[in-house]
């Protein structure tokens, strides 16, 4: 990879490309309540709330939930409901459970401490190689890279253009690419530059310091307007079991214990069947309990 790299036109403006995306950042950063934290179960917190969540409505929680479970031991030790409940807004509500548990492990085999090792944590439960990647740069400072969406999406289009690279091959690249003293400020920096400007459907590459050295301008623009419409047929949201999944979480968020037969007359527009199985899923995922005709959170 390093032969690949140095033969790359990239490679030559290398550093202007840092100069250029850390400039960037200092005017443009935003000012997130989990960049003044160096602690691995706050960064771990927010990085699971960030998951498939929009940055507004995680701002809302974030402090909430640590406010009610201080620290990794408070979380282990809190009943699930209380988790789940506490997690109210967030939505996809197996990221509350999968978030206990991994701070139950840390607290059962690294006595509450986190490791800052990659395969240890990655062993954890709930914890990918972005989470852990995310938990050792922005918590131990250390000098890695790391491949969330944002990251991907500015390492394949200012590396490869538009010559799709798997995460694997971009993690490589990666590792020449990042700045080994400014790790923190440059992987904190291709977030708020994946979101702002190097955007999916409509990059505002007019306002991207990249121009010249991005593998994928301007081709990138004439895919969007060569775009084929969207002609799938989508499902209502209100529709999908996804809506009455979190309907169910909500309804037991707001009571102790709900009899089946309630549940049934609260989506009495749904088939029967189809919410039975549905609450049947919820427990399996231990989201929920039953237990004959009695149905509450864990």
């Amino acid at each position: 990879m390093m032969v690949f790299m140095k033969k790359t036109e990239f490679f030559q403006h290398i550093t202007q490309v840092r100069r250029s995306v850390l400039n960037w950042y200092r005017k443009n950063r935003r000012d997130l309540p989990w960049r003044h934290t160096r602690d691995p179960y706050c960064v771990l917190v927010s990085e699971i709330m960030l998951q498939q969540t929009q940055v507004s409505r995680v701002l809302i929680k974030y402090q909430e939930f640590l406010t009610t479970f201080p620290s990794v031991q408070d979380l282990a030790d809190a009943k699930p409901s209380e988790v789940i409940k506490v997690w109210a807004g967030l939505g996809y509500n197996r990221r509350a459970l999968y978030l206990q548990k991994t701070a139950k492990a840390v607290v059962a085999t690294y006595h509450g401490m986190f490791p800052s090792d990659l395969q240890q944590l990655k062993q954890l439960p709930g914890i990918g190689d972005y989470t852990a990647r995310a938990i050792l740069s922005f918590a131990f400072g250390k000098s890695l890279p790391m491949m969330d969406t944002n990251h991907r999406r500015f390492y394949q289009r200012v590396l490869f253009g538009m010559n799709s690279k798997k995460d694997a091959e971009l993690l490589l690249a990666a590792e020449h690419v990042l700045p080994r003293k400014r790790a923190y400020d440059w992987n904190q920096a291709l977030m708020d530059f994946g979101s702002l400007v190097c955007l999916t459907g409509e990059p505002r590459c007019e306002d991207c310091p990249l121009q010249r050295y991005c593998k994928a301008y301007p081709s990138v623009l004439k895919i969007k307007k060569t775009k084929k419409p969207h002609t799938k047929k989508s499902i209502p949201f209100r529709e999908t079991d996804r809506y009455i999944r979190g309907r169910i979480i909500e309804q037991l968020r707001q009571v102790d214990v709900c009899s089946l037969l309630d549940l049934l007359q609260i989506f009495q527009e749904f088939n029967d069947v189809r919410v039975r199985r549905i609450i049947e899923d919820l427990a399996r995922e231990e989201l929920l309990v039953k237990r004959g005709n009695r149905i509450q959170l864990p």
